[in-house]
């Protein structure tokens, strides 16, 4: 992979919410959601008697229909067949987007979003063109039908999508994603949906459903139990298609990579997705990024006007923009960041620095954003987090 471009955001990462088995296998007994009762934790993640052998090269049987069920809706039906479980989404996103591009071919990103969806597309030789997220009257982040229109190329072969979407927390309603599919359909454009952080939504508008779940045949959806799930330890992710040759090719991409993903990982997936236990999970997840948002909401309300931000309508990540003492233009946030962590021991990922297309150069509309996780599951931390960045913001 010679003169692959540097993955900044791995060189920043963090993690936060993640759970023990111990703490997952508990919350099999607490009370469910509405009130449901209390689950039996007598089956553990981890079955003792499991032989560790190589597994099914796919995923087992059981894991991936339970994801074929998340994806399916009344009138779309999933079978185990449409999904391949990878080593975590990220192996997931390069096998299928290696799968579906190449030399000659045109793709449309939305963006900003993780860097892997446009940079695998550009380094398999692809041209990738932006569908930029736009910050409108300083309360939404959109994206403009029209815009995508004027974009789609002869040789448009895929349009990228990260729903809800890293790093901003913007989130495409049910509406906009069937104008997608009307507007793909046309063309015969593959619509791929990255959606890693769903179903994590944060607001009382009705929450959209799994992309592939709207039926259109040229989907491909890929997802994690990293983020939504809080277990990035196992390393389970999954690609989803109705397309069984692009299954294939997928498969064929996969063998050269993966052999089969651990038993163990595989096990403790197929318990975490379960009925029993994914929707306590949930809960738990959903509760810890409220009161997150509300955290960092007090946060920018005594910081403004040094501060900005739209608070996310979904996935796990607030976007938060640090502006100079006058408050009238954004700091380098690559600069604040490490300004921050070298001085109190916090560190943020930058927003702008770590979500530019680099190969445009430094995007104004992005610098001095720096991302925050919703996904402390120690209240203390965050709070901790945000008051020496706010001591920090005094003096720089």
């Amino acid at each position: 992979m010679k003169n692959i471009p540097e993955f900044r955001i791995d060189k920043w990462r963090s993690v936060a919410g993640a759970l023990s088995l111990a703490e997952l296998q508990a919350l099999a007994s607490a009370p469910g959601p509405d009130g449901a009762g209390a689950g039996d934790s007598s089956a553990g993640p981890v079955d003792p008697e499991l032989v560790l052998t190589y597994g099914d090269a796919r995923g087992s049987h059981k894991l991936r229909a339970r994801i074929a069920e998340l994806h399916s809706s009344p009138t779309v039906k999933l079978m185990a067949d449409n999904v391949v479980i990878t080593p975590g989404s990220i192996m997931a996103n390069y096998l299928a987007l290696a799968s579906l591009t190449g030399p000659g071919d045109h793709v449309i990103c939305m963006y900003p979003t993780f860097s892997q969806l446009w940079t695998i597309p550009r380094f398999q030789g692809t041209e990738v063109s932006m569908w930029k997220l736009k910050l409108e009257d300083g309360t939404a982040w959109r994206l403009s039908l029209d815009e995508l229109k004027g974009m789609i190329k002869e040789n448009t072969k895929v349009i990228i999508l990260n729903n809800p979407n890293n790093p901003t927390g913007a989130v495409l309603p049910e509406s906009m994603l069937r104008e997608l599919i009307a507007l793909a359909s046309e063309r015969g454009i593959t619509l791929y949906s990255d959606e890693v952080f769903a179903p994590l939504f944060h607001t009382s508008d009705p929450p959209p459903p799994p992309l592939i779940s709207l039926g259109y045949p040229n989907t491909v959806s890929t997802g994690s139990m990293s983020k939504t799930i809080g277990l990035p330890g196992i390393r389970v992710g999954w690609v989803v298609s109705l397309d069984a040759a692009v299954i294939e090719r997928i498969m064929t991409a996969h063998d050269y990579t993966t052999i089969a993903v651990s038993l163990l990982d595989d096990g403790v997936a197929a318990y975490a997705l379960s009925s029993q236990v994914l929707p306590r999970l949930m809960t738990r997840s959903l509760a810890i990024c409220a009161r997150s948002i509300a955290a960092i909401g007090a946060f920018v309300a005594r910081t403004a006007p040094r501060t900005t931000w739209v608070p996310p309508a979904g996935a796990g990540t607030a976007y938060v923009r640090i502006l100079t003492q006058d408050g009238k233009e954004p700091v380098d946030d690559r600069d604040f960041v490490a300004g921050l962590v070298r001085k109190t021991g916090v560190s943020l990922v930058p927003g702008g620095f770590c979500f530019e297309d680099g190969d445009d150069g430094a995007d104004a509309e992005l610098k001095g954003y720096v991302r925050i996780t919703l996904g402390n599951a120690d209240e203390s931390v965050l709070q901790e987090g945000l008051r020496a960045i706010e001591e920090f913001l005094k003096t720089y």
